[in-house]
C-alpha cells in the first residue's frame, strides 16, 4: 500500500511539472506580445521591458478605424457562430435519429470533407461567388454558415444518438411533430454541445480566418484579422512606417475576447466534447 502511495504520488508530481511546463510554453507567445505593445514605439522588442507605454493601446484605437473593423469582425462572427450552430444542430439530429436509405454512406460522406484542406477549394468558391456578384459582400459567409460545419454535425450527431428512444417515443405518442421534438426535447438539454460548437465557431471566425477575408472583401470590410496584419498604422502628417509594439497593442485587444469566451465557457467545452465522444 505505501509503495502504490508512493508511486500515484510521483505520477502526480512528474503530471503536474509536464503541465507547469507546457503552460509556460504556451504563455510565452503571449507574454512576448503584451511586453511588446509597452514598449516604446519604434524600439527594439525586450523580454523584460524597462519602462511601460500604455499609450501604446491608444494609437491602436485611433491610427486605423479599428472600431469599424471590429463591427465587420462582429458581422462575421455572429453570422458564423448562429446560422451553423442551428443548421449542424438539424443536420445531426438527422443523422442521429431519422431513418432513411443511404443515411450513413451520407454521413461518411459528410465525415470525408473534414479531410479535406479548405485551400482547396478557396479558388472555385472565389469564381463561384464573383460570378453572383457576392464579392465584397457578408453573403459568402452566409452561405458557407448555412451548410454547418462537419466537425460541428458529428458532435450533435453523437450526442443525440445517446438519448434513450422510449423519450422520443413518448413524445410522438403525445402528438409532437419531428420538429417539435427537435426544438422542444432535444435542444434544450443539449447545451453543452451547443457552447462547444459555438466556442469552436466563434474562436474560428473572429480569430483564425485571415486568407478568405483578404480574399473576398475590400479594405473597407476587412475583419479585425485581415485588417491588423494588412493595414500599416500610421502617424498624422507622416508616411506609413512599421510600428510593431502598436499593432501588438491591437493584437492583444484583439484577443482579449476570444480569451474572455475560453474561460466563460471552458466547463461546458469540456462537458460538451466528453458527452459526444461517449455513446450510451
Amino acid at each position: 500500500m505505501v509503495n502504490a502511495g508512493v508511486k500515484n504520488t510521483s505520477f502526480r508530481i512528474v503530471t503536474y511539472t509536464l503541465l507547469v511546463l507546457l503552460s509556460i510554453l504556451f504563455v510565452i507567445p503571449l507574454y512576448w506580445l503584451v511586453t511588446n505593445s509597452l514598449q516604446v514605439v519604434g524600439s527594439a522588442s525586450t523580454f523584460w521591458p524597462t519602462s511601460l507605454h500604455f499609450e501604446n493601446y491608444k494609437y491602436a484605437l485611433t491610427f486605423i478605424d479599428y472600431w469599424s473593423y471590429a463591427k465587420n469582425s462582429i458581422i462575421i462572427t455572429v453570422i458564423s457562430v448562429v446560422i451553423p450552430t442551428i443548421t449542424s444542430a438539424l443536420v445531426g439530429y438527422g443523422f442521429a435519429r431519422l431513418r432513411g436509405p443511404g443515411k450513413n454512406v451520407l454521413f461518411l460522406l459528410m465525415l470525408s470533407t473534414m479531410m479535406l484542406p479548405g485551400i482547396v477549394t478557396q479558388i472555385p468558391t472565389y469564381v463561384i461567388f464573383f460570378k453572383i456578384g457576392f464579392i465584397n459582400t457578408f453573403w459568402p459567409w452566409f452561405f458557407w454558415a448555412l451548410g454547418g460545419s462537419a466537425f460541428s454535425i458529428f458532435l450533435y450527431r453523437q450526442f443525440f444518438a445517446t438519448f434513450p428512444k422510449d423519450l422520443e417515443e413518448a413524445a410522438r405518442i403525445d402528438g409532437c411533430s419531428t420538429y417539435r421534438i427537435f426544438w422542444n426535447i432535444f435542444l434544450p438539454i443539449s447545451l453543452p454541445v451547443i457552447a462547444t460548437v459555438s466556442i469552436l465557431a466563434f474562436n474560428g471566425s473572429w480569430g483564425n480566418d485571415y486568407i478568405t477575408p483578404f480574399m473576398f472583401l475590400q479594405n473597407d470590410k476587412y475583419p479585425l484579422a485581415t485588417a491588423l496584419f494588412s493595414i500599416g498604422y500610421v502617424f498624422p502628417g507622416q508616411k506609413e512606417i512599421t510600428m510593431t509594439q502598436v499593432q501588438s497593442a491591437g493584437l492583444v485587444l484583439f484577443v482579449l475576447p476570444i480569451i474572455v469566451v475560453f474561460f466563460l465557457g471552458q466547463r461546458y467545452l469540456v462537458e460538451g466534447v466528453v458527452s459526444s465522444a461517449v455513446k450510451g
